[in-house]
């Protein structure tokens, strides 16, 4: 079925959906494998993991086998068919029986209703092939063969009850293989997240590991050098507690966890975090914030979320921009659309293009750098522009990096409140 097709159902299911309200009734009915190689896709046994000995109380599995023929909806038809037809003509000979002979009436009869019960056989087969198409496609897809919807047979505008039938059921498989291909998707991911973050761990514990079997071997005895190997094992001990929080951040803002809404003034927040930053910089970098709009820039989020946001997205500037005295960091707010825009501008060396459509992965690292800024290992999990991002997802915004040489911007959309 090729997506015009497609967008063409789901449009129409839509509008009926508004138009009427279903009742849908739930009957649970014994699922078949059909056998491939028999030409009438007879039923050969019954699928696995199916409900059995389900239905409206009448227990069909165990009924004789000359009486199952008749639980088709085929010989059903049929068998209605050949009674009116068997009426008709028994009145039919009624009128006529003082006009010809008993034996020419019977033979008569006989013959119209063995004739009229196979015309109606078949003109009952030829209507119900759509709905055989659709009951093989519905029990391939219930297998776990969801390209078997390629079998429903499909007319749009749809004709019959079977056209809707059809599509409906095209339109399920669709969606549980998206749910599907999600799932997988989603199950990779984790995998590759644990295994990064069980490796990211494993550094800091086998360090501490090492440094104490060299203080139990007697480095102990050494003041300076025990002194030496204490400081690194508590800078090691920071690393990993550093990582277990942002873990922590990052499964809370993955769960559910419901966030405390408040006003919040950018402004005050901005002028905040710029005195924070520029406390922990070492040395004197230039942090500016440049006001382009006059508007009240409020939004309605988790201030210590914010808070978070705007402290990672600095100090991610203060870490990769030029140090001082060339270095310089400018947060821009402004109002565009009902949005408020803050934006994180920093004059270093800039992201690699390679690296620039993996920078809120977890645990990446950017892995394009020049040589010329590879001299003192830059301290950090590579989670935290994770971390923004999922915290400007989780107050419905966006967020956006570029970056060319002397010139990188962090640019976040957040709804405003004012």
């Amino acid at each position: 079925m090729s997506e015009q097709k497609a967008a063409g159902w789901q449009g129409w299911l839509a509008n009926q959906f508004h138009q009427t309200k279903t009742r849908l009734v739930s009957q649970q009915r014994d699922l078949y494998l059909l056998s491939q190689s028999s030409e009438k896709n007879e039923i050969t046994r019954p699928l696995l993991g199916a409900p059995t000995n389900l239905g409206d109380g009448n227990n069909r599995t165990n009924s004789p086998s000359w009486l199952r023929l008749f639980f088709s909806l085929r010989v059903q038809l049929t068998f209605v068919f050949a009674l009116l037809l068997i009426l008709l003509v028994a009145f039919a000979g009624l009128l006529l029986g003082t006009q010809v002979s008993t034996a020419y009436q019977m033979l008569v009869m006989l013959v119209l209703v063995v004739a009229g019960t196979a015309v109606a056989y078949a003109l009952t087969s030829l209507l119900l092939r759509p709905l055989g198409q659709v009951t093989d496609a519905a029990q391939a897809i219930a297998m776990g063969d969801l390209a078997q919807r390629q079998r429903l047979p499909l007319r749009l505008p749809p004709q019959d009850e079977i056209d809707r039938l059809s599509g409906s059921l095209s339109i399920m498989a669709t969606r549980l293989e998206t749910a599907e291909n999600l799932q997988r998707a989603s199950q990779e991911r984790f995998r590759q997240f644990f295994s990064d973050a069980s490796h990211q761990l494993r550094t800091p514990l086998t360090s501490i590991r090492g440094f104490t079997e060299l203080l139990m071997r007697g480095a102990k005895d050494d003041p300076e050098t025990s002194q030496r190997i204490l400081k690194r094992m508590k800078n090691e001990s920071e690393r990993m507690t550093l990582l277990i929080n942002d873990l922590l951040t990052l499964a809370r803002l993955d769960d559910t966890h419901p966030l405390k809404l408040q006003y919040i003034d950018m402004i005050d927040m901005a002028v905040q975090s710029i005195e924070q930053t520029k406390s922990r910089a070492s040395d004197e970098h230039k942090i500016r914030l440049q006001l382009i709009s006059s508007d009240k820039l409020g939004v309605q989020a988790d201030k210590e979320r914010i808070k978070q946001l705007l402290f990672i997205l600095l100090d991610n500037a203060l870490k990769y921009g030029r140090p001082a005295p060339q270095g310089e960091i400018t947060l821009k707010l402004d109002k565009q659309q009902g949005q408020v825009m803050i934006s994180v501008i920093d004059n270093g060396e800039g992201i690699a293009s390679e690296d620039l459509e993996h920078i809120f992965e977890e645990f990446y690292r950017g892995r394009h750098r020049s040589s010329a800024n590879t001299i003192a290992p830059i301290i950090g999990t590579g989670l935290g522009l994770t971390i923004a991002s999922a915290i400007v997802r989780a107050h419905n915004g966006a967020i956006t990096a570029c970056s060319e040489p002397g010139n990188t911007e962090f640019k976040v959309l957040l709804p405003c409140a004012d």
